[in-house]
């Protein structure tokens, strides 16, 4: 091979690289907040004796061969409390879960089982809790209205702006979910520490809202609090998960 075959060679190979690595970024992460596709959602949840109503927040998750639901598995803890259940486990007075945006229960979903049930895993405390804080559905039946997230699966480093879209609690406009931008201040692998960037956001009842990155692709689902650090549950612990039941998903860097 002569010098310009191979300089030429060399110049193809660093461009196809490059292009190799480039991320796709979500086109509707251009548009105003209010133009998004639904993806914040909020959860109503039917026991036999108790229905909660638009308690904490969930999201649908596209694993590139299927949709899955998602939401925050501290919840457990208000059914340990209230319902007296002590495991993973929705129990025999459970009837059913459903999931819709918190603007439009129109849009709802619903839901066919619980994936990652576990009778033998715990509820136990929060502090143990937020290293695994993710439960997830499947669905009952698609809803086109609904944009599920694709997943980035990479962890975010320290320093990342990233950014927490869901439902507080005490929220007195629910034209649209609350749009909450954080940065990494460290990342423990299942979960990472986040400060707020935004003064006034009040994020009490923020909890299984998804958390994404500038791309529009879903890293997180929040997760807590411990002092003036947020908690949020990374998507490592999500493909483990995924991995210990079998889910099919197509890995990449995302």
């Amino acid at each position: 091979m002569n010098k310009s075959s191979l300089l030429a060679a060399i110049i193809l190979l660093i461009f196809s690289c490059q292009n190799s690595s480039k991320i796709e970024k979500e086109s509707w992460t251009d548009l105003p907040l209010e133009s998004w596709p639904d993806f914040a959602l909020t959860n109503e949840i039917g026991f036999s004796d108790t229905t909660y109503y638009d308690i904490a927040n969930s999201f649908l998750v596209n694993t590139g061969s299927d949709t899955l639901a998602v939401s925050c598995k501290h919840l457990f803890m208000v059914f340990e409390n209230q319902l007296g259940l002590n495991t993973i486990d929705l129990g025999d007075k459970f009837k059913y879960w459903n999931m819709y945006p918190k603007n439009d229960k129109t849009k709802t979903v619903k839901l066919k089982q619980l994936i990652n049930k576990d009778s033998n895993e715990a509820i136990d405390q929060y502090n143990t809790l937020k290293v695994r804080d993710w439960i997830l559905f499947e669905l009952e039946e698609q809803n086109d209205k609904l944009y599920p997230l694709k997943i980035r699966y990479s962890q975010v480093k320290t320093n990342e702006v990233v950014y927490a879209i869901g439902w507080s609690m005490n929220q007195i406009d629910n034209h649209k979910p609350k749009f909450i931008k954080l940065q990494c201040i460290k990342n423990l692998g299942d979960y990472f520490y986040t400060k707020s960037l935004q003064t006034n956001t009040k994020p009490y009842g923020t909890s299984g809202s998804p958390v994404i990155d500038k791309n529009g692709y879903l890293v997180g689902i929040v997760s807590g609090q411990e002092g003036n650090a947020g908690v949020i549950g990374s998507t490592l612990y999500l493909t483990k998960m995924f991995d210990k039941y079998n889910i099919e998903y197509q890995y990449s860097n995302k």
